[in-house]
């Protein structure tokens, strides 16, 4: 029994150890093995050629991840994990002549029923016996009822009568207490908006001091901020932290820089001076781009002219990235100049 058991422990250790192994190896793989890609460029003036033509390549541990894109062509974008396409863009034309080919079987059965329904003989309903018998009792309804409706029609007539009486009456009665009205009554009316004009007046001034001792309490506020962060932009954190992640970008730039670079150009305008710049940039520019970067100016040219072909190759590893991560997540700097930046350290 104990054999068994410790027989049963040992299958389950080799299992878990081969599941901590994979996961080892595939996070190994994700951060070390770099993502490789090829673009290729090119242009050519002409009636019939295309604006430009793009092929880029992108693969991941030998071609286990592959994805291809290329313009004009029949491959627009392609995906594929060893031998197996995940998806197509574009998808297959035998795949899209099926489908148009059922879109069109489903019009003409829909078509095809629609035709029999408008072939179909309609029912006449029109002179039905149960018609005949609802008519005949409306009819008879209409006459019962035409008694009694004049006689609510005199009751409204007569009750809308005495309210317009009542109406006369209270309006009468307002005229003679108006008329009534004393000359001390009229004084106190009068005083009594003079005191409702000064209480108005006196919260409209309250109201723009208030708004004027706001708005000089926000500027003081404002100018407080400005004082406080140029002090915290000034401090020996902001300075360390700042050379951090310069130095960081620098390696995330190094290390997207392509492996490979090359260019033919042919650049040509129709003002030839502008040509002429052209050429100077790339003049200044060629300590940094290499000898593979070559561009001929066209100075002849009545329009304007771009051809050439381009070529690139380089990768990229996910631990570079990881690397800037984790440094900048666990300085000391950047914790302490978030807390001041959010003023919780003052």
């Amino acid at each position: 029994m104990l054999h068994i058991i410790l027989l049963i422990l040992k299958i389950i250790g080799i299992v878990l150890l081969c599941i901590i192994g994979i996961i080892l190896v595939s996070v190994f793989c994700a951060l070390f093995v770099p993502v490789r890609y090829k673009v290729k460029l090119s242009r050519e003036e002409g009636e019939g050629n295309p604006p430009f033509t793009a092929y880029v390549k992108i693969t991941w541990f030998l071609h286990f991840v592959n994805i291809l894109i290329r313009y004009p062509g029949d491959v627009i974008l392609r995906v594929r994990l060893m031998v197996f396409t995940l998806f197509r863009i574009p998808e297959k034309r035998q795949k899209a002549v099926k489908k148009t080919k059922t879109a069109d079987d489903e019009i003409k059965n829909k078509s095809n029923t629609a035709k029999e329904e408008a072939n179909e003989p309609q029912r006449d309903t029109s002179q039905s016996p149960a018609a005949d018998d609802y008519a005949a009792f409306e009819t008879h309804y209409d006459r019962q009822e035409e008694p009694l409706r004049t006689e609510v029609e005199k009751a409204l007539h007569d009750r809308a009568q005495e309210t317009e009486r009542l109406a006369e009456t209270e309006r009468s009665e307002e005229e003679t207490a108006g008329k009534k009205f004393s000359l001390k009554d009229k004084i106190q009316k009068i005083i009594d908006k003079i005191r409702q004009i000064i209480e108005k007046i006196k919260a409209l001034f309250e109201n723009i001091q208030y708004t004027i001792r706001k708005f000089c309490d926000k500027i003081k506020s404002t100018l407080d901020n400005i004082q406080y962060y140029r002090e915290v932009m000034e401090s020996e954190t902001f300075k360390r932290t700042l050379e951090l992640c310069k130095d960081e970008t620098g390696a995330i730039l190094k290390s997207l820089k392509p492996d490979k670079l090359e260019a033919e150009l042919t650049v040509g305008m129709t003002d030839p001076a502008v040509t002429g710049q052209i050429l100077a940039i790339y003049g200044m520019l060629y300590p940094l781009i290499g000898q593979n970067v070559h561009i001929i100016g066209d100075f002849e040219s009545d329009r304007t002219r771009l051809e050439g072909q381009i070529y690139i190759r380089g990768k990229i590893r996910a631990f570079t990235f990881l690397k800037a991560a984790i440094k900048i997540y666990f300085n000391k700097d950047i914790k302490k100049l978030i807390k001041l930046l959010k003023k919780e350290a003052v």
